[in-house]
């Protein structure tokens, strides 16, 4: 099969600079060209993936054929090789190796374990909440983000999240500039020094040290556990020879997972209000199905199964606006692909933004839809025409915490306000290591529920 190139690159950084000033626009017009298109972000040729069968066969059927890609690559020496990209172990290849680290550290996100933060994520809500009243204007995806902060330092640090919550904070003020340009700069760059990566380190060690410091407080205390994801880690251990994680080890991943799980309440709740505010019938639905199940008290675990139409609000808004927007896969031996053989070596792209929007697969993909994910409407869906978690092997570990987290702060701020736009005020993505949210400019108003 021939495979179509994009077309203008440019000399010297090829599509470098579609990927810094247009990604978004890039990645989802791609599929006009072919299921799978040539591109280069450097002076090396990548390959997009456009079409969710040759995804599948990527990411589920031939997986352990492929590794994580330069995309992740670059975040190694940035915030330490973690369970996100290719774990090695000796005499095991890096399909073996990731799958031995990461049934070591599943544990740690059991559905029960996460059930029982429920009321924590509550408390980290209201406390937001305190600081709410009738015609506060908010720039949204900031509170947002500042309560992400928040709820995931509690979730992953337990009693010792205050340290940790600040730390993370400064590392998000950093995190475009310390992580994206290496990230989509071409190569031959990555010797040149980069303005901003400084404050990302900085903010990073600190980040480390709050963590070593809980970490230090569990090896103290063997026996102590409050559900969180370190006190967890602090017990894990490799089911072949009974080793435990060390504590570097442990500390790169709590950086790596804190860092990703802020994006959920941070990056994709702020488009749920604004899409909620932009569709009065989606809002009504969504605040009578929280009336009727939570009977004006407190979320609970419990209800959390029944808050149907709040999911498939989050569901949607995840098809729209996926944190994870881009990543990248790289072939380990040759593989045919669509009919093209790849050598080992080739890198791979893809975006869960762009195949979300992909109008073949789903019908009027810019309209925001929850009742898309009725069980009958999404039954024809490819495997990977939606991958806001990815899929197989390599699926983000998160993805039942990121969930539960997002339907309990829904429902406790839906329960006590609606937010209304800005007149004037535009929203808009911002596609950098993760698609953030920009301007969402938003005025409380008090809602009063059904006792």
């Amino acid at each position: 099969m021939t495979v179509p190139k994009a077309p203008a690159a440019l000399p010297l950084i090829g599509h470098g600079a579609h990927l810094w000033f247009r990604p978004m626009d890039f990645m989802a017009g791609a599929y006009e060209l072919g299921p799978l298109v040539r591109f280069r972000p450097g002076r090396t040729v990548s390959y997009l993936i456009t079409d969710p069968g040759l995804l599948h066969q990527v990411l589920v059927t031939e997986a352990r054929y492929v590794a994580k890609g330069r995309l992740t690559d670059s975040a190694g020496p940035q915030i330490g090789v973690s369970l996100v990209m290719d774990m090695s172990f000796e005499g095991m290849t890096l399909f073996a190796s990731h799958r031995r680290h990461r049934r070591a550290v599943q544990p740690a996100f059991h559905p029960h374990r996460l059930a029982a933060r429920t009321d924590a994520v509550v408390r980290a809500t209201r406390d937001r909440l305190a600081d709410w009243w009738p015609g506060r204007r908010l720039r949204l995806e900031r509170e947002l983000l500042a309560l992400s902060n928040e709820v995931n330092a509690r979730a992953f640090c337990g009693g010792s999240a205050t340290a940790v919550a600040r730390a993370l904070s400064g590392v998000q003020a950093h995190l475009n500039r310390g992580l994206y340009w290496r990230s989509v700069a071409p190569r031959w760059t990555d010797g040149l020094p980069v303005p901003g990566t400084g404050g990302f380190r900085r903010a990073r060690d600190r980040l480390r040290t709050a963590i070593r410091d809980a970490l230090g407080e569990r090896r103290a205390h063997p026996g102590y556990d409050e559900g969180d994801v370190l006190s967890a880690l602090a017990r894990a251990r490799y089911a072949d020879d009974g080793s435990g994680l060390g504590d570097e080890q442990i500390c790169r991943e709590m950086v790596f997972y804190l860092i990703a799980a802020a994006h959920g309440i941070g990056d994709v709740l702020p488009w749920v209000f604004h899409e909620l505010a932009a569709h009065p019938d989606a809002e009504r639905r969504l605040h009578q199905e929280l009336d009727d199940v939570l009977a004006g008290g407190p979320v609970a675990p419990e209800h959390l199964p029944r808050l149907e139409y709040t999911r498939r609000t989050l569901l949607e808004t995840l098809r729209l606006y996926p944190p994870v927007w881009l990543l990248a896969r790289r072939t380990v031996d040759a593989l045919d692909l669509g009919g093209t053989v790849l050598p080992a070596g080739t890198e791979l792209v893809f975006s869960p933004y762009a195949m979300h929007r992909h109008p073949h697969h789903h019908a009027a993909p810019l309209r925001f839809d929850p009742d898309r994910w009725l069980p009958d409407r999404r039954a024809g869906l490819p495997p990977c025409a939606y991958v806001p978690f990815g899929t197989g092997p390599r699926k983000c570990i998160g993805d039942r915490l990121s969930m539960h987290q997002m339907l309990t702060v829904v429902a406790t701020i839906t329960s006590r306000w609606r937010l209304r736009p800005v007149p004037g005020v535009r929203a808009y993505p911002s596609a950098r290591v993760f698609l953030s949210p920009r301007s969402v400019e938003m005025v409380c108003e008090p809602r009063l529920t059904r006792r």
